[in-house]
């Protein structure tokens, strides 16, 4: 029995209905307030052993945009679909016999499954909370739309057969340790089924444990005669003036409330209790405990199924518990986090239980299969204002790019907290972008800006990924002009796949002459004619993108960009032994070689040899299946030589920090590629609508 669907409808922050579909592990993430905490607290209502947390209150209604405190009638519903696996199997499982004549189908031959429906209504009657009926029922019928003829009220003792067990971010192990009734150990201990032997032995260690701290000679009988002999000289009356110490512990009930938990060895020579530890490990200690009950439940289930007529224990354990655990990262050591990922999965696949976690963390995430999150967010505009949950939208398994868009997102949790994300094609973008974002006036960090290397291979599916939860986003392409599916190939792609996921045909490829592009045409662009990449209408095509979020780095990449811009302060960071070479055959016939930066300009043999290393950059800075090389002028062909020098060679990451060291603010400022003012003035427009609440 697991719980596979959760919708909710007009409960705090959610207002129109949202179906949540859930797995045996399911983690909901999201900024912070987007609704995480309030999908826990709903099926709290439901399904929560404590009755203050199943109480619906005046502040649980949603109140739609522009309506007022008080005003009309307002209701709410929490439904829960459960479904059973244990039908399909042969071992026996008390879920079912527990449920069986309130499983319903959607349609012939469909599997069973419960339905379990709160329904509450609120109305002003002058009274500060106002007016609240809620009522709990099973639905008996598969249908979204179902009749009134077709709910039944649910008792409790049916409905404390599921339990969830929430343990909120803030963690105190303490109180399910303590001898308050509801706690975890309280519910284990009193439910004990002593046998008459145990419970003579024990009360036998009780009374002698009192006669001894009694004795006629001890202390503490000194301490009694005193305390009652003042007594006496204070109170008169006959009632009451017998005033003695005792050991509260006479009955086996008060001694069982005396069992504390300590840890040791110490730094110290006392031995800790809970209280004691830190923050970290109280925490992880929660965890342990609640793991702990979960499989002592287990061996209860077990024992009773084998002796139904002498238990161990009296407790009935619940058939399903689903642990709701808000933030488990809070106070906890990277290094832990994994443990506690791995052993919350293998809780999640117990018959008896079920998880579901919170978190903003991407220490979390980056640990989860994201078929397994569920991203929340905050919908606001003029109509509404309201929690919005969507699944993560992944490529078939059977497509070739599943596992590489799998493992590329979990490797980049960060984006799905951010604002705005900006896609590039790798460690350049990585490395650059954020500093040319601070230079300009919008530090990423206070922005909730992500820079994500991850718009080069199969960024068509992040693009889809990202408009499906609705979070804004930039991409920095490479142009790759002459390259292997660069240029106008670049241009084709770029088209083909913003059409793919929804953008309009006639904004984005209609022409000058009115005519739109139909798919045919748009399949020819790549034979279109090389040329320049600052002449029309390559040009236009590339500004004409920029209105979708779409840059380029022109006309090859970042590396080769940043080259043009700032060629003197990477050739600063090298020593003196260091730079390209040409090789040439002298006048005698002897191989020679001289630095590119000493090369003699009128040497008409090194001049050759300054040819043939041209040719020998060119390819190999533009790769197999390459273009001649003819839409670039002669300065960039030379600038090829050094591009292949620092890119192809040194490794990018290290040559761009060392040119990051070695320039000033003003002076990157001073040659700034015009692409990345262009894109942080759409990156402020973007987090602008955000602000104003503009989807």
């Amino acid at each position: 029995m697991k719980l596979t669907k959760v919708i909710i409808n007009n409960f705090r922050s959610f207002g129109e209905s949202q179906i949540i579909e859930l797995n045996n592990q399911t983690v909901l993430i999201g900024n912070n307030s987007s609704g995480k905490t309030t999908v826990l607290q709903a099926l709290s209502k439901l399904f929560s052993d404590k009755q203050n947390d199943r109480i619906i209150r005046k502040s649980d209604f949603h109140l739609p945009k522009g309506s007022r405190p008080g005003e009309n009638i307002r209701n709410l519903f929490i439904e829960t679909i459960f479904e059973f696996d244990e039908l399909y199997r042969t071992l026996y499982s008390p879920s079912i016999p527990s449920f069986f004549e309130h499983f319903t189908v959607s349609q012939d031959g469909a599997k069973p499954f419960l339905r379990i429906r709160l329904e509450s209504s609120w109305e002003d009657d002058g009274t500060i909370e106002g007016s609240i009926d809620t009522q709990i029922y099973y639905i008996s019928s598969g249908e979204e739309e179902f009749k009134e003829e077709d709910k039944h009220r649910a008792p409790r003792k049916d409905l404390d057969k599921i339990r969830v067990l929430y343990v909120p971010a803030s963690r105190t192990p303490e109180k399910e340790l303590g001898n308050a009734s509801g706690s975890m150990l309280s519910r284990l201990v009193n439910s004990i089924n002593w046998t008459e032997d145990e419970t003579n032995e024990i009360t036998d260690k009780i009374d002698e444990l009192n006669n001894t701290f009694l004795s006629e000679n001890g202390a503490l009988t000194q301490i009694n005669q005193e305390i009652q002999k003042s007594w006496e000289l204070y109170h008169e009356d006959n009632r009451f003036s017998q005033a003695e110490l005792t050991i509260n512990s006479s009955e086996m009930a008060a001694a069982l409330r005396q069992i504390a938990l300590k840890f040791s060895p110490t730094t110290t020579e006392e031995a800790f209790t809970v209280s004691d530890l830190g923050d970290g490990l109280r925490s992880i200690f929660y965890f342990s405990l609640v793991d702990s009950i979960l499989d002592i439940e287990l061996e209860i289930t077990k024992d009773r199924e084998e002796n139904p007529d002498n238990p161990r224990f009296k407790l009935i354990p619940p058939i399903l518990t689903i642990l709701a655990i808000e933030e488990p990262e809070n106070h906890i050591a990277p290094h832990h986090i994994g443990k506690l990922v791995k052993r919350f999965k293998q809780l999640s696949n117990n018959d008896n239980s079920q998880v579901i976690l919170t978190s903003h963390s991407p220490a979390i995430v980056k640990r989860i299969e994201p078929e397994e999150l569920r991203y929340l967010r905050i919908e606001s505009n003029d109509r509404v204002l309201q929690t919005i949950v969507s699944d993560i939208k992944l490529p078939q398994d059977t497509d070739e790019s599943y596992k590489y868009i799998k493992g590329a997102i979990q490797a980049y949790p960060e984006l799905y907290f951010a604002k705005l994300v900006v896609l590039g094609e790798g460690d350049s973008e990585e490395l650059l972008l954020p500093k040319f974002f601070d230079l300009l006036g919008n530090e990423i960090d206070s922005s909730q800006i992500s820079i994500v290397p991850l718009g080069g291979r199969h960024v068509n599916y992040f693009w889809k990924l990202l408009n499906s939860l609705k979070i804004p986003h930039i991409t920095l392409l490479d142009f790759d002009n002459e390259r292997y599916g660069g240029g106008w190939g670049r241009v084709k792609y770029v088209i083909q796949q913003l059409l793919e996921i929804g953008i309009e045909r006639s904004d984005l490829v209609k022409l000058k002459d009115g005519r739109i592009l139909k798919d045919e045409d748009i399949a020819r662009i790549s034979s279109w004619q090389i040329c320049d990449i600052f002449s029309q209408p390559l040009l236009s095509w590339i500004n004409h993108l920029e209105k979708f979020n779409i840059f380029f780095s022109a006309p090859l990449d970042i590396d080769f960009l940043m080259l043009q811009h700032y060629k003197e302060h990477y050739l600063g960071t090298l020593s003196l032994k260091e730079g390209p070479v040409v090789s040439y055959a002298d006048s005698d016939g002897n191989s020679k070689k001289v630095k590119l930066t000493d090369l003699d300009c009128i040497d008409k043999l090194q001049l050759e040899g300054l040819e043939k290393r041209i040719e020998e950059a060119k390819i190999a800075t533009l790769k197999d299946k390459s273009g001649p090389g003819d839409s670039f002028t002669r300065e960039e062909k030379e600038l090829m030589i050094w591009y292949q020098y620092f890119f192809l060679g040194r490794g990018k990451p290290t040559t761009h920090m060392q040119f990051l060291s070695s320039i000033s603010d003003d002076e990157l400022t001073r040659n700034l590629p015009s692409v990345f003012e262009k894109m942080v003035k759409r990156a402020e427009e973007l987090l602008g609508d955000i602000e104003h609440g503009k989807e």
